[in-house]
C-alpha cells in the first residue's frame, strides 16, 4: 500500500479502485479538491484489503464494483471486520440498477463522473456525517490448548473448558478443532458436521456471518463447534495467512474462541500463535511429555505470559514437587489437574462429557474461571487448582 497526499484533514481515506481509468480520475479529483483528505491507495484483493482496513483503521474506504466479487457479501464482511468504516462506491455511470444494489447493500455514497464535481463532496459527507463514530465491536478472546506430546489431554481440556466458559460467562463460545490429523473434538462433543476450518478458508472471499453460521454445529445455546475435516491430506494443508484471516473474522463473531491445536509445536499452532490471547501447553509427568513441554516452553520464551503450563493427570503422590518442576522449566505452573481416567472413560463411552459434580469437572470449572476471571461453579466440594 503506497502512501499518498497528506492534507489538513485528520481523516483517512483508503482508495481501492481496480479499474485503471477510474482510479486515475478519482485520484486526480481527490488531489485537486479544495478540502482534500489524507488518503492511501491499495491494489490488494478484497480479502487482503479487509485485513489492511483492520490494521490501518481508515475512516472511510472508496472502491469500485470491480474490486469485489459480490457487493452485498463484501459490505457484510466490511461491517463485521471494521464496523466504524464508511464506504463509497465508484462507478463509471449513474446506472439505476447499480445504484439500487449499492444502496441495498448499505453503501454510504455512490459516486459517478464527473468526479471533479461529485467525489470530494461525497467523501466529505461520509467523513463528517453524525453517525461517523460508529462503536467498534469488541474482539473476542482466543485461547488454544496444545499437548506437549500426543495423549496429554489437550482435547479433553479444550472441550470441557469451552463448556465451562459458556456456563460461567453466558457468552457466545466457539470450540474449533485445528488438529487436522486426529480431529477428536467432533467425536467427543457428538457434533458431526460436513464443514471444517478448511471450508471456511476455501470460501474466504465470500465469508460472511450467514455463511459462517451455516458451517457451525450447535452443541447447546451459545456453544458452537467447528470440527476438524473428516479426512485431510498434506495437499490440503492450510495456508497460514488464510488461517489467520479466518480466525480474525471468527473473533468478531464470538466472545470466546477455544482452539484444539493438537500436539507439539506443529505448523498450525505456529501459524495461529500471533492470533492467540493465551496458549495453554498441556503435559503430564511422563518423561517424554516433560521433554516436549520443556522444548515448547523454551522455543516460545519470547511470548512471555501468553504461554501457560497446565499439568494434567497429576498423581496424588508426585515424585517431583511443583517448585522443582517450575525450576526445571523456568516458568510457573498455571494449573495442576488430578487424574480421573476411569471417569473420563465412562463418560466418553456413554457419549457424554464429565458429570459436572465430579472432582475433575470441578477443576475444569476452576481453570475456566481463572481464564475468564469469573467465579467457578458451586459444586459439592471446594477444590483448588493445586490440590
Amino acid at each position: 500500500m503506497q502512501a499518498r497526499d497528506s492534507a489538513m484533514s485528520s481523516h483517512k481515506l483508503l482508495v481501492s479502485v481496480h479499474d485503471s481509468l477510474l482510479r486515475q480520475q478519482a485520484i486526480g479529483a481527490l488531489r485537486s479538491a479544495a478540502n482534500s483528505v489524507s488518503f492511501d491507495v491499495s491494489d490488494a484483493d478484497w480479502v487482503t484489503l479487509l485485513e489492511q482496513v483492520s490494521k490501518t483503521r481508515p475512516n472511510a474506504i472508496l472502491f469500485d464494483l470491480a474490486a469485489v466479487p459480490d457487493l452485498g457479501v463484501a459490505m457484510r464482511q466490511l461491517r463485521q471486520a471494521a464496523p466504524w468504516v464508511k464506504a463509497a462506491v465508484l462507478h463509471g455511470s449513474a446506472d439505476p440498477n447499480s445504484i439500487l444494489v449499492a444502496m441495498r447493500a448499505g453503501v454510504n455514497e455512490f459516486v459517478y463522473p464527473p468526479f471533479e464535481a461529485t467525489l470530494a463532496p461525497a467523501i466529505e459527507r461520509i467523513l463528517h456525517s453524525p453517525d461517523g463514530e460508529t462503536a467498534i465491536r469488541e474482539r473476542g478472546k482466543v485461547i488454544g490448548f496444545l499437548s506437549a506430546k500426543g495423549g496429554c489431554g489437550a482435547t479433553t481440556l479444550a472441550c470441557h473448558v469451552a463448556c465451562e466458559l459458556r456456563n460461567l460467562t453466558g457468552k457466545n463460545v466457539l470450540l474449533a478443532d485445528l488438529d487436522l490429523t486426529s480431529g477428536l473434538v467432533g467425536f467427543l462433543m457428538k457434533t458431526p458436521s460436513a464443514y471444517s476450518i478448511l471450508d471456511a478458508m476455501k470460501n474466504l472471499s465470500r465469508l460472511d456471518e450467514s455463511l459462517w453460521k451455516a458451517m457451525m454445529a450447535s452443541y447447546r445455546p451459545n456453544l458452537l463447534v467447528l470440527p476438524a475435516p473428516a479426512s485431510s491430506s498434506r495437499w490440503e494443508y492450510p495456508d497460514p495467512k488464510q488461517l489467520r484471516r479466518v480466525l480474525q473474522f471468527a473473533r468478531m463473531q464470538h466472545d470466546w474462541l477455544v482452539l484444539d491445536l493438537g500436539r507439539s509445536l506443529n505448523p498450525v499452532a505456529a501459524a495461529v500463535l500471533e492470533e492467540l490471547d493465551q496458549l495453554f501447553v498441556v503435559s503430564t509427568l511422563e518423561v517424554v511429555a516433560l521433554h516436549g513441554l520443556k522444548t515448547i516452553v523454551h522455543g516460545l520464551f519470547e511470548q512471555g505470559d501468553k504461554v501457560q503450563i497446565v499439568l494434567n493427570r497429576t498423581p496424588k503422590a508426585m515424585y517431583i514437587t511443583v517448585q522443582e518442576l517450575e525450576k526445571l522449566l523456568g516458568r510457573s505452573l498455571y494449573a495442576a489437574l488430578p487424574n480421573d481416567y476411569m471417569g473420563l472413560y465412562q463418560s466418553y463411552s456413554s457419549g457424554n462429557l464429565l458429570d459436572p459434580n465430579s472432582t475433575l469437572a470441578q477443576h475444569f470449572s476452576l481453570l475456566a474461571g481463572k481464564i475468564c476471571g469469573a467465579a467457578p461453579r458451586k459444586g459439592k466440594k471446594k477444590f483448588a487448582l493445586f490440590g
